[in-house]
């Protein structure tokens, strides 16, 4: 039995170090006993649900020699320690519940300790509190967090787990009268970053009573969401009691019905945007009110040059919410998309959230440029069908589209609506349209219509002046409108109110039309191939603000596997229900005729140790521009890195209400890897003729990373015309210089093996 039994059954799994013959533990920390039970990924707690790509990657690098973790998560197990009495304690634990907790163990392992230590699996039931330790039964742990080491993984005995009997697939519910043994009086296990931590009513009401009742709805609507999220349902009583005490308490019914809505959506709200709020009016946490797991191993001392560690952030999985989308996106296609999943999920929840929320720092904005890599016939029709349906589900879809032919087309969006969100397949041919054009100087139009782009992105928060002529046309527009609307009103055709809401919005903007549009909203999503688009990316184009402020995805396989027994998922309820209510603050009012927000913008507040990290990234990216000033003269691509890093990072925190550092961490990451891929490709391409050689290894190391390798003969295909020989005299030099690795590889679908190039950076 190996991990992937348990990760079949969706339980999550990671690598342990070994040890050497005198028990001394691979990490090479003289100080660390944990030997074949510590953590290679210092923030396991994290660990994700790892892609066939991946593991395959970590297996070769040797994670998994010695053995594996297993996050118990939704799992109870029966930890037996013979060293500290357990065997006798099992034997009285079965005798009072009058139960063969061995026999019916869905999984037995014993562990490599031997005289009877064992594990026993169960599974847990969903937002129980239990007790970890009971002081009936010494040498016993109840473990429903943390987790334990893996069958089949060696100890440092010598021995091995072994499995005495079952399966992971085998589990079933742990028995009620353990579960009743182990329970926690008038507690609640809650989310609190990632980690369980139980909590009590008390803690709860104490928290609100830190709250000002009468705050904005936001707030409330938000104090709401936490604490369903962290009583499972269970604690109307205390939000109504808290709302109750304010001048705009709309009375119980009203809040039930709220209440109940709460209950459809897979709520991105838990405990710690509470906590944040709290802490905002003087709140202080109790001594006694911790996380429930046991951190066994300190974070590790951050040696990667980075201003913090991103050791074990996986781009693949952004946190939270965004990371719900990203999963349901790559549902949807028969091929594994998963770096277009991860694009399309931050631009589409960035257009949702976009018009109604900023940051409390930067006061930056949600909308994205996005270039998105791929190669041809590989699933990016799905993933652009993908996330029109999340623009559909929010509500936004009127403001979607999927081409740009002018510049007064775009105009005529933003006049339609107050956004114009753009999902384009082929974008790289638009691009390549404007390259020639400007070779051949005559791009004057289609420089307009980039012009036009950047003037609308950059003015989210401001208004866009326009020609003379462009503003008879909008006030005519406008003007249309509001004769329409006051005839409906007038005709009493108006059931829903909304153009009677309208009208005042239409006033207001004819009032200001010598202002211009006021507060536009344009982002774009676009899709290319390698072969469209890498050539594109000269120094200019880097350092423009076109390219140099978007964001670059690169999906790398371009022979992706399909699923077998493929069936796309449907949308959730509870993420399109979540969907709506972030276009909407909560307030389900918006009429559907118009994409639109004008009034003021609500803050993501960012926890204090998340500001200290992004101050700490902007040093970095200014230190990092100052190498490129003098290295490569691309300090601009760097330059733009930080406002990347706040959009992602605001966009990730958005559905929560608070930027935490792991939202900082993870905007860092994919801003650094984006900085890394536009720069490799600008200078290779501008270093083409005089530096052949140096060209064509920033171009290798933009076609592999540390998890995907490529063979030579792809590798010289990629790199078209170059010949052979010269590709393989420059991979010989960057192993030379530790800059890739040959591995060889056996296939998992032919059993050939080939050996493969990876990046060590």
């Amino acid at each position: 039995m190996d991990q992937y039994w348990f990760l079949d059954e969706g339980i999550k799994v990671f690598g342990l170090y070994g040890g050497d013959k005198d028990g001394n533990c691979a990490c090479a920390n003289p100080e660390c006993n944990a030997a074949f039970k510590h953590p290679i990924a210092s923030n396991w707690q994290h660990t994700p649900m790892w892609s066939d790509e991946q593991l395959e990657v970590m297996e070769m690098s040797g994670q998994f020699d010695t053995g594996y973790g297993v996050i118990v998560n939704g799992l109870i197990i029966i930890d037996v320690d013979a060293r500290n009495g357990g065997v006798k304690s099992f034997e009285k634990l079965c005798k009072d519940l009058n139960t063969d907790f061995l026999g019916i163990a869905g999984l037995a392992v014993a562990t490599g300790s031997g005289q009877g230590s064992m594990h026993l699996y169960f599974k847990a039931p969903e937002g129980v509190p239990l007790m970890q330790h009971h002081k009936e039964y010494e040498g016993i742990d109840f473990k429903s967090s943390g987790f334990v080491v893996g069958p089949n993984s060696k100890h440092a005995s010598g021995n091995t787990y072994e499995a005495i009997h079952g399966s992971p697939g085998e589990l079933d519910d742990a028995p009620q009268c353990l579960i009743d043994l182990l329970k926690k009086p008038d507690t609640h296990r809650a989310d609190y970053k990632g980690a369980p931590i139980d909590v009590t009513d008390s803690d709860i009401s104490e928290m609100l009573s830190f709250v000002d009742s009468d705050c904005d709805h936001e707030v409330w609507y938000r104090c709401g969401m936490a604490v369903h999220d962290a009583t499972s349902g269970a604690g109307f009583d205390i939000w109504d009691n808290w709302s109750s005490k304010g001048k705009k308490y709309p009375g119980s019914a009203a809040l039930e019905k709220r209440w109940h809505s709460f209950g459809k959506s897979g709520s991105p709200v838990t405990i710690a945007t509470l906590m944040h709020y709290a802490e905002e009016g003087g709140y202080q946490q109790s001594v006694t009110f911790k996380p429930t797991i046991e951190f066994e191993i300190e974070e590790e001392e951050n040696k990667s040059g980075l201003p913090f560690s991103i050791e074990g952030v996986d781009l693949l999985r952004p946190p939270e919410f965004v990371g719900q989308v990203t999963k349901w996106i790559n549902e949807q296609s028969r091929y594994p998309r998963e770096n277009l999943a991860v694009a399309a999920a931050l631009t589409a929840v960035g257009n949702v959230v976009g018009m109604r929320y900023t940051d409390d720092l930067d006061g930056v904005n949600a909308n994205l440029f996005c270039f998105c890599v791929a190669g041809s016939g590989t699933g990016k029709e799905a993933v652009q069908q993908a996330q029109a349906a999340i623009h559909r589900a929010a509500g936004i879809h009127g403001a979607t589209h999927g081409a740009i032919k002018s510049e007064q087309e775009i105009i005529r969006n933003l006049i339609r609506n107050q956004m114009a969100a753009y999902i384009i397949d082929e974008v790289g041919i638009f691009l390549q349209k404007i390259a020639n054009a400007q070779k051949k100087g005559g791009a004057a139009y289609l420089d307009g219509v980039i012009g036009m782009m950047m003037s609308a992105y950059s003015k989210a928060d401001g208004f866009m002046l326009l020609t003379g002529d462009t503003k008879d046309e909008v006030q005519k527009a406008m003007m249309q409108e509001l004769a329409s609307c006051r005839k409906s009103v007038s005709e009493n055709d108006d059931k829903t109110g909304a153009y009677q809401r309208r009208i005042p919005q239409l006033e207001r903007s004819l009032q200001q039309i010598d202002n211009g549009l006021e507060r536009p909203f344009l982002s774009m999503i676009g899709y290319t191939t390698p072969v469209t688009f890498d050539g594109l990316i000269t120094h200019e184009q880097a350092t423009n603000g076109f390219i140099g402020r978007s964001l670059l995805i690169n999906e790398r396989e371009t022979n992706p596997r399909a699923k077998r027994r493929f069936k796309k998922a449907p949308m959730p309820e509870s993420m399109e229900y979540t969907l709506k209510a972030l276009y909407s603050g909560g307030s389900f009012d918006q009429d559907c005729n118009r994409v639109e927000y004008y009034g003021p913008k609500i803050e993501i507040k960012t926890e204090a140790p998340a500001v200290k990290m992004l101050d700490a990234a902007l040093d970095w990216i200014e230190d990092e521009a100052e190498k490129h000033k003098e290295r490569t003269g691309l300090e601009a691509v760097v330059r733009r890195g930080y406002e990347i890093m706040a959009k992602i990072s605001l966009i990730l925190a958005a559905p929560s209400g608070v930027r935490t550092s792991e939202h900082v961490r993870w905007a860092f990451a994919m801003m650094q890897r984006d900085i890394e891929e536009k720069t490799r490709l600008a200078y290779a391409n501008e270093r083409e003729k005089d530096s052949p050689h140096q060209a064509m290894a920033a171009k290798i190391l933009n076609l592999i990373n540390s998890d995907h390798g490529e063979t030579l003969g792809v590798i010289c295909n990629r790199l078209r015309p170059a010949k052979k020989e010269e590709v393989e005299e420059v991979l010989k030099s960057m192993e030379e210089n530790n800059l890739i690795k040959s591995q060889q590889t056996k296939s998992k679908y032919n059993g050939k093996v080939a050996t493969k190039y990876f990046s060590v950076l």
